[in-house]
């Protein structure tokens, strides 16, 4: 290859990948693409149901107790717990819908994995589930990031 198609292949490659990284602005505009619904999202709807702190949760969870266990020792159902984390999923979704960050399709398709997703949250038991911030208002998640 010559070195004028060295540089225009270079200069493609630097275009596209500013593009993508303009179209995916959005999402990505924390350092991370972590879906649109956080784990401390769902984790700070948990404590608010459950009448604790972030920190509690954590600290049942590094000794082995899930949500649903620690629901249960709380006096509170774990459908209620359940329908609390699932609300407040799709109030994040319809918030990013309504940012414009993502689709009505991927809202959709957000939506109809939400409750396998939550219910993998709720039935986890361990600090390697629990990671992150024990701050009630923490941001970061990791728990929806891969499919």
């Amino acid at each position: 290859m010559t070195t004028k198609r060295l540089a225009r292949l270079l200069v493609l490659t630097l275009v596209l990948g500013a593009a993508l990284a303009v179209l995916a602005g959005p999402t990505l505009a924390n350092g991370h693409d972590r879906g649109v619904v956080g784990k401390q999202t769902l984790l700070a709807a948990a404590a608010t149901y459950l009448g604790v702190t972030q920190a509690d949760i954590s600290t049942a969870r590094k000794a082995g107790q899930s949500l649903a266990q620690l629901a249960a020792a709380k006096g509170k159902s774990v459908q209620g717990l359940t329908d609390a984390l699932v609300a407040a999923g799709n109030a994040a979704i319809d918030k990013a819908q309504a940012a414009g960050t993502i689709t009505a399709d991927q809202a959709t398709a957000k939506k109809a994995a939400l409750p396998a997703q939550v219910q993998a949250l709720i039935n986890a038991t361990g600090a390697g589930h629990c990671s992150g911030s024990a701050s009630a208002t923490g941001s970061h998640s990791s728990a929806f990031r891969r499919r």
